[in-house]
């Protein structure tokens, strides 16, 4: 193929993929959580707690194995809280002309040495707000974990 009709061909994918619904060639599957994690006891924020997205149920780290290779690449790290105990989780995109891939419900986990690992799910109805570049938002608001028994 001529680089002219490289273009052209280009050129019609592109009208095709803006004719989509949404017109975009992106779409998130997951949203950007932000919220701040304290200590049940002491309602005190708990620095340096660990933020992630995780399978539904799933209560370790290390349900089948090690991550290997292109695994490590494809799925995001975890946010960690700051002093203040707040995190910012971000969202996530695909590439997608044809389809809206989206997204029905996401399962976070909250682990801190010392507590007990808290896990819940958020669904679009939990979408507070959009950032500027139009992900979708959800405040989790103050999760508080329990500290293990000693």
């Amino acid at each position: 193929m001529n680089h002219s009709g490289w273009v052209a061909g280009f050129a019609a994918m592109t009208l095709l993929g803006s004719g989509c619904q949404s017109g975009k060639v992106t779409h998130y599957t997951s949203p950007q959580v932000t919220g701040r994690v304290l200590a049940a006891d002491t309602h005190q924020p708990l620095a340096g707690t660990r933020v992630r997205r995780v399978v539904p149920n799933q209560v370790t780290d290390n349900v089948s194995g090690p991550v290997h290779g292109s695994q490590q690449m494809v799925q995001p790290g975890p946010a960690w809280t700051g002093a203040d105990g707040r995190f910012v989780l971000d969202s996530q995109r695909v590439f997608a002309l044809f389809q809206s891939p989206g997204w029905l419900s996401l399962s976070v986990a909250y682990s801190h040495s010392g507590y007990a690992t808290f896990q819940t799910n958020y669904t679009d109805i939990n979408v507070t707000t959009n950032t500027a570049g139009g992900a979708p938002v959800v405040n989790a608001g103050d999760v508080q974990l329990q500290p293990l028994a000693r």
